[in-house]
């Protein structure tokens, strides 16, 4: 399934799913230096989703608002509790990174319940009546991973290989399973294992460990939800020197950046931590001045591989956004080139009569 995506670090797809969200005429009146916005994080032990809170505070400051951080430690029922304290402390907008995609739900109608606006940032939620989404399509990151495997990677169908999960029912797990799924790459290899690492380095390194071992030489690569997995995994690798064991994830931290540079890591699937922070704030405190906010902000995945790491290291997401476009200015070409030479070919026939 092909989808079109525009380039550029914030470069976004607005996609108007739900009606804009307004509030009172008093709340447009609001200064920034006025405005608290509440910030419940599902878990900032993980590399990928500190760099979100991270990117929040930053642009918190930069616009000079007041930021309560709340961080889940990956306990949905601490981030029900997380936000139940925030709209007591009487925020005037309420970003969520999501613990889980149902579990953590009923935050939504308690935003809406206390009449303050709710921004879902980076993971789906069950609940839809929220205020605004910032993020990325999760799916789309499984399909572009899962494509990447079957068909550049160099493995034969049927090779046999093993994936590692994030935890199960949040979002990104959900949604990066749908895309395999959806590009038929659990179909097309042999998953011998499968199993969370909680998006955990060290879980995910013993999980690997253990596979070695277990399939041996067989085993072919490691299909990992996160980066920072993929980088346990690839230790494990290392550690067992199995180096010809393919291995690749998605977010695009740097350390793996760095190993797809070497070439130890097949590829990271590139989400902008900075741009889910940043526009997280931006669209909460809009929101809380009465402004109409865009419903669904998405920001595209990119893949970061041999072939183009050397121009994301140089000039960053920018460098890589064109690659899709790219690519089809070469299949014109092609088409072009085809038809010139069916063209010559049919007059030097008519010639030839």
């Amino acid at each position: 399934m092909k989808k079109k995506v525009l380039g550029g670090l914030l470069a976004v797809s607005m996609i108007a799913t739900m009606g804009a969200f307004n509030v009172s005429v008093s709340a447009a009146e609001k200064d920034n230096a006025d405005i608290k916005i509440g910030f419940s994080s599902k878990d900032n032990s993980d590399t990928f989703v500190a760099a979100i809170a991270d990117a929040a505070e930053a642009e918190a400051k930069e616009l000079g608002v007041e930021l309560l951080m709340y961080d889940a430690g990956g306990d949905v029922n601490k981030q029900i509790s997380d936000c139940e304290t925030l709209l007591a402390a009487g925020v005037d907008a309420l970003v969520v990174i999501p613990q889980s995609v149902e579990g953590s739900a009923p935050v939504v109608s308690m935003a809406n319940d206390a009449g303050v606006p709710i921004i879902v940032d980076n993971g789906d939620i069950g609940d839809k009546n929220y205020t605004a989404f910032v993020g990325c399509t999760d799916q789309e990151s499984g399909e572009l991973l899962g494509k990447w495997f079957m068909e550049e990677s160099g493995l034969e169908k049927g090779s046999k290989v093993a994936i590692i999960e994030g935890p199960m029912g949040q979002s990104g797990q959900v949604g990066r399973m749908a895309g395999f799924e959806e590009v038929g790459m659990l179909d097309y290899f042999d998953v011998v294992a499968t199993q969370t690492a909680n998006w955990k380095r060290d879980e995910a390194m013993a999980l690997a460990e253990d596979w070695i071992t277990t399939y041996g030489d067989d085993l072919k690569a490691i299909i990992c939800e996160n980066d920072d997995m993929g980088m346990g995994a690839l230790s494990a690798a290392q550690a067992a020197g199995r180096d010809d064991i393919i291995i690749g994830g998605v977010d695009g931290l740097d350390d793996a950046v760095a190993a797809v540079k070497d070439g130890s890591y097949g590829v990271s699937v590139l989400q902008d931590s900075a741009g889910q922070g940043r526009v997280g704030v931006d669209v909460a405190v809009a929101a809380a001045k009465g402004e109409e906010v865009e419903p669904d902000t998405r920001i595209p995945f990119r893949p970061i591989t041999k072939d183009n790491v050397d121009a994301y290291l140089e000039g960053g997401v920018d460098a890589i956004s064109g690659d899709d476009a790219a690519a089809e200015d070469t299949t014109e070409e092609k088409t072009d080139e085809a038809a010139d030479d069916t063209a010559a070919e049919d007059t030097t026939e008519e010639e030839t009569k």
